[in-house]
């Protein structure tokens, strides 16, 4: 008799995995086979390769550091206004449609696969949901009004005023300050004392450290990778600290910097807890989130904190302190308009170091504003697209009926450098922004450096005001020299989430005279 044997049915290695290989392979084929035949997008001009695969726009914003932003201008060229740039998402190249996408009316949502490269979908910025944004969006929403702010402007000019003389001390100094890095410094101190009832003390620090740059610059890095997959994000965090190091110091900054916004928010919540605020004088951001009675305890979380921690530090240091760069440097390599913005500072500001003007004052004067709106429309803000999905119906561009659920997106910079809007969009023009009512408004329209509609920037009252602030008051007191900065180091030149010159990796220096 014949004795059969177990291992005569056990599959081999090898044949188990040709198996599994088959599997994975007609996986993908289906899938191209519905992206680029079934799905309902398909319908839609654009790259075939862009539409079976994510890893199309991964070439070319992980591989080729953030060209993707141009890639889909070139696209618009070849294709028409209305394309599809990934398996999901579809990008319109039209400035008068901006409203139409980023507004308030009806459901918005956010697509799941921006929200990777912010967070895991629990703060604010990075939360998907309508009603749930709607409900974060509320607690916030009073403490970066108008009215709060404005009650904030003592604690601004003071650490504007603190940097200033910090600066100051190297004047006549071979000194190179890394400006943006000082700047952030500056930006952290002023979100930190609002938001987290804490001082960082960051303008205190004896020198200049780039370690902000560094944080951030880590920061993005992460960003076109962890879009592709939620993998990158888990990996970094489950690796070991000297493994992370060797890859890059950068994460490793990173993860302390994660780790201090945990510990933050663990504090804001034990002073709660245990009735030890300390009295600011104003209110603070997190203290009335907690003690809030409209959010459930499963919004008040250290996790939840320490995203929403994360996001409003990055958000409200990154843009205002790489505008207020943007602005110096323009202004230092056009001397009449610097000449023209001091004169009409000095108007309300003629001691800056004994009497700085109030944030009322710097408000009414239009050359200021004008040069701010440009540095602001210039430097672009938030270079990344934030895809806004219609959740409960059909959108329409032109002729086209774009599905309800499908992430659309415009890019900021793509209407801030619209020669049709902004003739010479690449010259630093403030005198674009003076003039008749009718025409500043309609420029202003375009300028939608902090987004727009529901889910535009929280901070943008706060913003206008450091902006205000720090900017009168550096030019009234000092003389800015660039110091082996040109424009590549400033000009947007690949997109990392935020604007990155082509010169990245020398920071932007000046000398104080």
């Amino acid at each position: 008799m014949m004795t059969l044997q177990t291992s005569d049915f056990t599959p081999t290695l090898t044949t188990l995995s040709l198996g599994l290989a088959a599997i994975w392979a007609a996986s993908i084929f289906a899938t191209v086979v519905y992206r680029l035949f079934l799905d309902p997008l398909s319908k839609f001009p654009g790259p075939k390769l862009a539409a079976a695969t994510s890893l199309y726009e991964g070439y070319y914003d992980v591989i080729k550091r953030g060209k993707y932003i141009h890639k889909i201008e070139e696209l618009h060229q070849r294709y028409g206004p209305i394309i599809r740039i990934n398996p999901h998402e579809l990008h319109i190249y039209d400035s008068n449609f901006y409203d139409h996408v980023y507004n308030g009316k009806g459901k918005w949502e956010k697509s799941p696969e921006y929200t990777r490269s912010i967070d895991s979908g629990t703060s604010v910025f990075g939360t998907v949901d309508h009603d749930l944004h709607r409900l974060r969006r509320a607690s916030l929403n009073p403490f970066f009004s108008k009215q709060k702010v404005t009650a904030l402007q003592s604690v601004i000019q003071d650490l504007s005023g603190k940097l200033c003389t910090k600066l100051e001390a190297c004047k006549g100094t071979d000194t190179a300050i890394d400006l943006e890095s000082a700047l952030g410094d500056f930006s952290m101190d002023v979100i930190s004392e609002y938001c987290f009832d804490t001082k960082m003390g960051r303008v205190d620090r004896p020198g200049f450290s780039s370690d902000f740059r560094s944080i951030f610059r880590g920061l993005t890095e992460l960003g076109h990778m962890a879009k592709l997959t939620p993998l990158v994000m888990m990996l970094f965090d489950s690796l070991p600290d000297n493994v992370v190091l060797f890859l890059n110091p950068r994460i490793k900054m990173l993860q302390e910097y994660d780790a201090s916004c945990l510990a933050l928010a663990k504090r804001l919540l034990r002073a709660e807890s245990e009735g030890s605020w300390e009295d600011k004088g104003h209110p603070t951001v997190f203290r009335e989130i907690i003690a809030s009675a409209d959010l459930p305890p499963s919004e008040k979380t250290p996790e939840r904190l320490q995203a929403e921690a994360k996001v409003i530090i990055n958000a409200g240091t990154v843009t205002t302190s790489w505008a207020l760069t943007s602005a110096l440097w323009h202004l230092t390599d056009n001397p009449d308009q610097l000449a023209k913005l001091r004169a009409e500072i000095r108007t309300v500001m003629s001691d800056p170091r004994h009497k700085p003007a109030r944030l009322q004052q710097l408000e009414q004067l239009p050359y200021l504003t004008a040069v701010l709106n440009e540095a602001l429309r210039i430097s672009t803000g938030v270079t990344a697209r934030s895809a806004r999905i219609a959740p409960d119906r059909i959108l329409m561009y032109d002729n086209w009926e774009i599905p309800r659920g499908t992430a659309v997106t415009l890019t900021a910079a793509h209407v801030h450098f619209d020669p049709a809007i902004f003739p010479n969009p690449k010259v630093f023009n403030p005198e674009r922004w003076v003039g008749e009512a009718e025409a500043r408004q309609r420029l202003e329209r375009y300028l939608v450096v902090f987004s727009k509609g529901t889910r535009g920037c929280l901070g943008i009252n706060l913003a206008w005001a450091e902006l205000r602030i720090m900017l009168s008051n550096l030019v009234m007191r000092m003389d800015l020299v660039p110091f082996e900065t040109t424009k590549d180091n400033i000009e947007l030149y690949s997109d990392m989430v935020v604007p990155e010159p082509k010169n990245y990796q020398e920071p932007a220096q000046f000398l104080i005279r």
